[in-house]
């Protein structure tokens, strides 16, 4: 078959869906990439797939450039005539859906959360319901990250339910991801968050504990931020200002983003998400957990499914500053014996509910259907 994957860009086809590409590649598929060109299409040509540069903004609403991005699409389903295509977020699966109309192709969307405008009230939201219903109406199965996401759209009627499909979100590379061996901080405890600078994601909130922490028990903790700027969002650069800000205080430590985060979270004791983003399941916690880490979040949809509260992690209320204070202080003073523990019950939920290997199964199950 020839299957083509079509995402916002490059960079997140290599980073997040390589080993799907070596899956498919490896059943005898030919793989096609459809996605705006950046630093990592050597990479992808690498892996041995063909790359279609696409023209598509991640956030963009100008509607002729949209229109734009649209018709260069189509024209390439029609040139490269795929049997079965596979999206991941909210533009490229409605936009593929859209031209399921025009060529005749198998779509299997991967609902990675619903989207911001899907939060949105009015006429926004009902556009987008509107579109989720009539792009994906057709789709040979349409996977859900989290089952909230999932609930929301058969209780609307978009979509029947035996189309929708729940997955335990990407899932995570066990082998390359996991643990290394615990090493004790000298009584001070590090903290991590990691991803795009989102402010939804919780960034406020960690820095604002993260002030008050450090004013009271200076010498017990520290606070990592790793972040990449989403160069969509205005916001995202003005909150890497504020986290540079921290820095200079002394408050944050942060490093740039980088492509190997292993090192990183071997370092650090705790990985903490507030996050009440519109998203599937995180994948900075899938990898906290499979690098086995105590984690802190939310009591959110995708993240909460991370942690089973007190055993390998604790939940919190969005926006919750004085419980991710309490938290933090908790395991701050914990004992190592108590880290290891709930680091060890992390990898072993990792292991039985989130391994990469069972959602590439699920792909090539519905491919090969």
């Amino acid at each position: 078959m020839r299957i083509i994957i079509v995402a916002n860009t490059s960079w997140y086809v290599f980073n997040f869906r390589r080993n799907l590409i070596r899956t498919l590649q490896k059943d005898g598929h030919e793989v096609c990439v459809i996605a705006p060109c950046d630093d990592y299409v050597g990479k992808l040509v690498q892996l041995g797939v063909k790359h279609h540069a696409l023209l598509l903004t991640q956030r963009g609403t100008n509607p002729f450039r949209e229109i734009n991005s649209f018709i260069r699409l189509l024209h390439l389903f029609r040139v490269i005539r795929p049997d079965v295509v596979l999206t991941f977020t909210v533009k490229c699966n409605l936009y593929t859906g859209i031209c399921r109309r025009f060529v005749k192709f198998e779509q299997i969307p991967n609902i990675s959360g619903l989207g911001e405008a899907f939060d949105k009230k009015g006429i926004v939201n009902y556009i987008v319901s509107l579109l989720y219903k009539s792009a994906l109406a057709k789709s040979k199965r349409v996977f859900f990250q989290n089952d909230e996401d999932r609930q929301t759209i058969i209780n609307r009627g978009l979509l029947p339910e035996h189309m929708c499909k729940r997955i335990h979100g990407s899932g995570v590379d066990l082998k390359t991801f996991c643990p290394g061996s615990f090493l004790p901080q000298n009584n001070s405890r590090r903290f991590l968050m990691f991803g795009r600078l989102v402010p939804k994601k919780g960034y406020g909130l960690f820095m604002k504990v993260a002030k008050e922490v450090r004013l009271k028990h200076k010498d017990r903790a520290e606070f990592w931020i790793m972040g990449i700027v989403d160069k969509s969002r205005k916001k995202s650069k003005e909150l890497l200002e504020q986290i540079l800000s921290l820095q200079k205080q002394g408050i944050i430590k942060y490093l740039p983003p980088s492509d190997d985060v292993v090192p990183v979270l071997r370092e650090v004791d705790i990985v903490v998400l507030p996050s009440k983003y519109n998203e599937g399941i995180p994948r900075c916690l899938l990898e906290a957990m499979a690098c086995g880490k105590p984690i802190i979040t939310t009591d959110w949809k995708g993240c909460k499914d991370t942690v089973d509260h007190g055993v390998n992690g604790y939940l919190i209320n969005v926006d919750d500053c004085r419980a991710l204070e309490h938290y933090i202080l908790k395991l701050i003073y914990a004992p190592e014996e108590q880290l290891k523990r709930m680091g060890s019950m992390s990898r072993r939920k990792a292991e039985t509910e989130f391994d990469e290997n069972q959602i590439l199964d699920t792909y090539r199950a519905e491919i090969h259907t």
